[in-house]
């Protein structure tokens, strides 16, 4: 194995003290963000002056510098994200990284030189959204932590022939959900995470409840299902640290450190480690170190699993507690009155000291019960054979686990990290130097920035040596001087000198000359990475083109205004699909629910498809569904369409597409995806279908609608958007694309999160099992505020999480007509036939009114929300349509 097979190590800097770290401790290359448009917005970050310095900072060192730019981006803040775009390309960094399809094009605009990193935040998850990216001028994708070493290798595979590289999360915290997908905390606070602003509500208790559901699918009849753990939703930390040979020997291009808001000790331990452990791979003489796992374990940790990324699906999960771990010390055994100490028997032998932290647990108590203490060491500790004597403030519980959570040497360690650039971020240097006929020394630098880019300078001094009286300077004495590097980022590794002799000059002039030297040097690295004056100017005279295109045209003074507003469902059944069209709803979007019971009656086979056979099954029960309710679309004139999840595995995908193709012509009127592979494969392998565009794919702004026009027919937009935010992207796109369709949910228990974690398996009882097999009983989660947020599987095992409150906008239905949109949907998946009965006839009569604008339309519309009210699920709330999110 040699140097170069070993990935790229990618750490983060959410400070300067964090970069200095990651960067002093052998990081490859940095990822960071200013203060605005950063999917971390509570680290502390940079503001330009200090981006620019850290970017340089990085490039002086040998290390890349790879900016975020990944948060979603409202139509009114084009004009501001091309301004930092432009900021950043002049810095010199090396690459963007974005979520944002708009602003990914801009970018492709704007600085067509600059390398694209697609964001996790994308979803990108299969090898068809790989493919899109390689397709459309991405460098790199930024792989969804879900996928396995399996399907990344089959990703590389099929698109061998692209030029794209994969990178992937390898140490620190892990999203429940599909990064990218989640809305839980932008819906029930407006802190969305699609704008780096997530409050983490995952790592909040919750309680697993089974309801029966009424006719319309209300909960009711509550039980809460007994659970030892409550921390339903919390996920322990990433370290892929034991398979990091198998991640050298795979396809993967870069691995990354997460951790912008972890403080500086945590980045230069842990990027220590891995550097380490990657350098001695490449010399094959690496094996797992348990000293570097007690590390890892002593720095911030919830417990650390392999991830999705090598299969580990019940160890991702860190149910008992969200936070800080730290090491398993031991067992509190006894206390000794006479001396005051507490007694410990170690399980992990650590010598701790004065400053340590450690924390106690009672192991009978758990979730908001849980009997926690922590304390900082005041003294140092003794220790005999296998126990630990500590004298503590406070007498705790016999039987207590006990925890590291705080060293005080890593720390130590750290500042010396951040203070000291290690010699293998130190650039060589080669000076030749002569003298003039003036005797100023002039010199000629050669620095190797790698084995294959050297940059060469000449610098003259700005003084003249004399001839010596009594003391000459020797040779020898000059090398010495000029050696003198110090803590730059420099070593000299050869002087060639020709020196005339007999010349003297103060030492303080040498040490003034190297200075000299050093900074020009570095003045030529820093320039070498930004773009030259002419590309510079011709992205300035770019911009202000963009800028005028930017002038907003109000909602309304648009040549073209939908001449009528058109009502859709979604539906996941053959009842509520039959209901639909009895309701003589003109757009159905069906997405099949196909359950298998298994003749043993195991739970583990009842949903999940586990083999190519349950795939095959799959698809021809949705070949039969879509030809039979075909025909009853036809009889009422109403259009099907095929509505796939929003995530898919590349067997969906493939499966999907081949029935696509062996469907009779005009069985269905289109297919809805909500991801970029699926939309890929779409345009790759079925030409001819109309597609849809689900709220998956997080469409915020009209350059996202310009980057996705070509392929899609139907673009709805992101619910997190506010109602002035909608009418603003649809004024700027409704003369551009007169032949689209532009709509939004304006219904429903939204989804706000999906995961590859299966609540389900964590069930204790067959009865419960029994029940769910029945259509009257439903699974949910339970908050501290008794909101309860109901659970649906997928055929593929993941566990979706619906909003507590069904979005209703039914008394916003003038607004949203005034607007401009060409649908509105109601998503009505898992919901029952009354239901959708019922919810059809209320939206539609409310239509009618104010198309008719009815008198008074006010009260009857309030009066109509009402009649909505009592037969949604949780009640109902407007979602972000009112509000926005935070910093609207």
């Amino acid at each position: 194995m040699s140097k170069n097979s070993v990935p790229e190590l990618l750490a983060p800097a959410g400070s300067i003290e964090n970069l200095k770290a990651s960067i002093n401790a052998g990081a490859d290359a940095v990822y960071l963000s200013g203060k605005k448009f950063g999917a971390r917005q509570f680290a502390p970050n940079f503001d330009l002056k200090e981006m620019e310095e850290a970017i340089n900072y990085a490039h002086i060192r040998g290390v890349k510098a790879y900016v975020t730019v990944n948060t979603l981006i409202k139509e009114t803040e084009l004009s501001q994200i091309c301004d930092h775009l432009l900021q950043v390309y002049s810095m010199g960094a090396d690459a963007i990284i974005v979520q944002d399809l708009g602003v990914a094009r801009l970018a492709r605009k704007l600085i067509p030189d600059m390398d694209l990193h697609c964001s996790t935040q994308m979803t990108i998850h299969n090898p068809q959204g790989v493919s899109w990216a390689a397709d459309n001028g991405f460098k790199r994708v930024i792989l969804a932590r879900e996928m396995s070493l399996k399907d990344i290798e089959l990703t590389a595979r099929q698109n061998a022939n692209k030029n794209i590289e994969l990178e992937v999360f390898a140490h620190g915290a892990i999203c429940y959900s599909y990064s990218g997908q989640c809305l839980l905390s932008s819906f029930i606070g407006g802190r969305s995470g699609n704008r780096g602003m997530c409050a983490q509500p995952c790592r909040q208790n919750y309680q697993l409840i089974l309801a029966k559901t009424d006719k319309y699918g209300k909960y009711g009849d509550l039980d809460n299902i007994p659970m030892k753990d409550q921390y339903l939703l919390s996920t322990k930390d990433l370290a892929i640290y034991f398979h990091l040979e198998q991640i050298a020997k795979s396809s993967v291009d870069s691995i990354k450190i997460e951790g912008r808001m972890r403080p500086p000790e945590y980045v230069a331990n842990v990027v220590k480690i891995y550097r380490d452990a990657l350098d001695l791979l490449s010399r094959e003489k690496w094996k797992p170190d348990f000293e570097d796992i007690l590390r890892l374990k002593m720095c911030f940790n919830r417990g650390l699993t392999s991830g999705w990324i090598f299969g580990k699906g019940s160890s991702v999960m860190g149910r008992d507690s969200p936070g800080n771990r730290g090491l398993h010390l031991g067992k509190v055994t006894g206390y000794n009155k006479n001396q005051n100490k507490t007694i410990i028997r170690m399980k992990n032998r650590v010598k701790l000291e004065k400053g340590d932290g450690i924390l106690f647990k009672d192991p009978e108590k758990t979730g908001k019960s849980a009997d926690i203490w922590g304390t900082v060491l005041e003294h140092t500790p003794t220790i005999e054979k296998d126990y630990l004597f500590l004298k503590l403030r406070k007498k705790v519980k016999i039987g207590s686990e006990v925890f590291i959570t705080r060293r005080k040497c890593l720390i130590n360690m750290a500042e010396k990290v951040i203070k000291n650039t290690p010699s293998l971020h130190k650039i060589p240097l080669e000076l030749e130097i002569k003298w003039d006929k003036t005797s100023t020394p002039l010199v000629r630098a050669t620095a190797s920035l790698n084995k294959l880019d050297k940059i060469k300078i000449q610098y003259k001094a700005d003084f003249s040596m004399e001839k010596a009286i009594k003391k000459p300077l020797y040779k020898e004495t000059i090398i010495k001087h000029l050696k003198k590097t110090g803590g730059t980022p420099f070593i000299i590794q050869n002087i060639q000198i020709d020196y005339p002799g007999n010349l003297f000059t103060p030492l303080s002039n040498l040490n003034h000359f190297r200075r000299g030297i050093l900074e020009e040097v570095q003045k030529r690295i820093i320039k070498t990475y930004q773009p030259p004056p002419h590309k510079l100017e011709t992205s300035q005279n770019y911009l202000q083109k963009l800028k005028k295109g930017f002038q907003f045209v109000e909602a309304g003074s648009s040549n073209k205004t939908p001449q009528h507003i058109n009502l859709a469902i979604c539906v996941d059944s053959g009842t509520a699909l039959d209901a639909a069209i009895q309701s003589g709803c003109k757009t159905i979007y069906f997405q099949p629910e196909i359950k298998y019971h298994t003749l043993n009656g195991s739970y583990e086979d009842f949903y999940c498809f586990k083999n190519s056979k349950d795939y095959k099954n799959y698809f021809e029960e949705i070949y039969s569904l879509l030809k039979e309710f075909k025909v009853l679309c036809n009889e009422s004139n109403s259009k099907l369409i095929w509505k796939w999840p929003d995530i898919n595995s590349d067997n969906f995908i493939k499966g999907a597409t081949n029935l696509i193709n062996i469907l009779p012509d005009n069985t269905i009127d289109g297919v809805m995806v909500g991801n970029l592979g699926a939309l890929w494969s779409l345009k790759e392998n079925c030409s001819s279908v109309k597609i849809y565009g689900s709220k998956g794919l997080n469409i915020w702004n009209h350059m996202a609608i310009h980057e996705l026009s070509e392929y899609l027919h139907n673009i709805t937009l992101s619910p997190e958007l506010s109602h002035k935010h909608v009418k603003k992207v649809i004024s700027h796109v409704r003369d551009i694309y007169p032949a689209h369709d532009f709509q939004l949910l304006i219904q429903g228990n939204l989804e706000t999160m999906v995961s590859e974690d299966h609540l389900k398996y964590m069930l204790p009882d067959k009865k419960i099992i029994k029940k769910l097999k029945t259509n009257s009983y439903h699974l949910g989660v339970k908050d501290s505020r008794n909101r309860i947020f109901p659970i649906e599987i997928d055929q593929e095992c993941r566990t979706h999480l619906l909003n507590s409150l069904e979005l209703c906008l039914i008394d916003y239905l003038p607004r949203l007509l005034s607007i401009g949109l060409d649908s509105l949907i109601i998503d009505a998946r898992n919901k029952p036939a009354d239901y959708i009965r019922n919810i059809l006839s209320i939206y539609q009569e409310a239509l009618k009114l104010t198309v008719n604008g009815e008198p008074k339309l006010g009260d009857k519309l309030d009066s109509l929300k009402n009649r909505v009210e009592k037969i949604s699920n949780g009640g109902i709330t407007t979602g972000n349509f009112i509000m926005g999110t935070k910093n609207d």
